[in-house]
């Protein structure tokens, strides 16, 4: 008997012990039965059951600002490149797309790292991609930039796994902190306590521009220009004089019945209201360059390294849980300060190329190091190390968590009035 005579409940039960989403998606390919099969509710809620109950682990990866995976060692620019060629307002590429935020499986790409007008974002697992309308504000500075949804796409409403239930109208969010207005910035230092930010919604398919404030000076300079998201909201890492800072923003947090907005020129919304960001500082040395690489073990963590002492210093921290608090960029706290030196031998002292790279997203104690064209795995508790990659040339030492769901996240869908702004940014798949 050929597989295609199979009954429809028969077919499901073989497709549905496919190891993973990616695959699965693959096989919507091979006849348009299997499309409307594989894509249909049932289908999705039978093998969701399933990887639940055999506690499939996550998948997770970095990849690099160039679209490079460090792991697996593939190139999803491959992928990346002829989708963002498709669209006309990225007809005129000659590079290759900037990876400039994550969330999950999901990818937001630029044409440019400088001069950032167009966005799209995309799964390069299912082929889907959108592009945005272009951005009000057109910024040639490198800007501070982030993805965020609200919500996963599936979720499990029992603690047992035994109930899953999709989430089809998550909403996701497109964050932009610009340069601020000098207007805006205080004494001769620089800092400032308002910012010019523009957040793109797919719900209304516009830009969004609010003018949001921040209880303490910031000097734009020194946030970092890579975004994580951690219990809904996103952050920015940032040092200034003997301090590291978090910025914390949540988009989600509505404050519209207190807002007041009006039509600007370029088709968006100009949206005054009381929204501010949440910071979080700790005094540190002053010779302390600390970034965020991400949430790590459920905590948000930073680090320093010191690659003249290979010692390793960590910060975690975690959202403060208070009944009193509203949903939205809640206070961040200090839930552990740990310092790890490494062995002396991992790396020569006359080392040229020594950077950090990340915290493994599937081990917190994992710890990767880029030292000379070599990617070395360091275990931070045992101290124990390897080299993983060698002779490899990293372009980028900036990577981003990227996460492989059971079931690939939808790239979201921009109301019809958003696709001729989008110059040819139709959804496709």
């Amino acid at each position: 008997m050929d597989i295609h005579d199979l009954p429809e409940l028969v077919l499901v039960e073989i497709l549905c012990r496919v190891p993973c989403g990616k695959f699965i998606f693959q096989c919507k390919c091979v006849c348009k039965r299997w499309l409307t099969l594989i894509s249909a509710p049932y289908f999705i809620d039978r093998f969701l059951r399933l990887q639940s109950h055999r506690k499939t682990p996550t998948v997770r990866t970095l990849i690099s600002r160039n679209a490079e995976e460090l792991f697996n060692r593939v190139s999803l620019s491959e992928v990346l490149t002829p989708m963002l060629k498709r669209l006309e307002s990225f007809d005129h590429l000659e590079t290759e797309p900037v990876v400039v935020g994550a969330y999950n499986d999901l990818i937001l790409c630029c044409d440019s790292l400088f001069d950032q007008h167009n966005y799209y974002i995309c799964n390069p697992y299912t082929m889907q991609w959108v592009a945005l309308p272009p951005t009000p504000t057109r910024c040639y500075d490198i800007v501070r930039v982030g993805l965020i949804c609200d919500s996963p796409y599936y979720e499990e409403d029992d603690p047992n796994g035994h109930v899953i239930q999709l989430n089809a109208k998550f909403r996701c969010k497109v964050v932009r902190i610009l340069p601020p207005d000098r207007q805006f910035v205080f004494d001769h230092d620089e800092y400032c306590f308002n910012f010019n930010v523009e957040i793109f919604s797919f719900e209304t398919g516009k830009w969004s521009e609010l003018v949001v404030s921040s209880p303490r000076g910031i000097s734009y300079d020194y946030l970092d220009a890579m975004a994580f998201s951690y219990n809904g909201v996103l952050y920015w890492s940032g040092h200034d004089y003997g301090y590291f800072l978090v910025l914390g923003f949540d988009p989600f947090n509505d404050n519209s019945s207190t807002s007041t907005s009006s039509g600007c020129s370029n088709g968006g919304d100009i949206i005054d209201h009381k929204c501010r960001f949440v910071v979080f500082a700790m005094p540190v040395a002053d010779h302390f360059v600390v970034e965020c690489l991400g949430v790590c073990g459920g905590l948000l963590r930073m680090c320093d390294f010191d690659s003249d002492t290979k010692t390793l210093f960590v910060w975690d921290l975690k959202r403060q849980d208070h009944d009193y608090m509203v949903k939205g960029a809640g206070e961040l706290c200090l839930s552990k300060h740990n310092v790890y030196s490494f062995d002396q031998d991992m790396y020569p002292d006359d080392a040229r190329v020594v950077e950090r790279l990340s915290f493994d997203p599937n081990n917190e104690d994992i710890f990767y190091l880029y030292v000379d064209a070599d990617v070395i795995m360091c275990n931070i508790r045992t101290r124990k190390w390897s080299k993983i990659v060698e002779k490899r040339k990293l372009n980028n030492f900036y990577f981003f968590p990227f996460t492989l769901p059971w079931w690939p996240t939808p790239v979201p869908s921009l109301p019809q009035h958003a696709h001729q702004l989008a110059h040819g940014g139709e959804t496709s798949s």
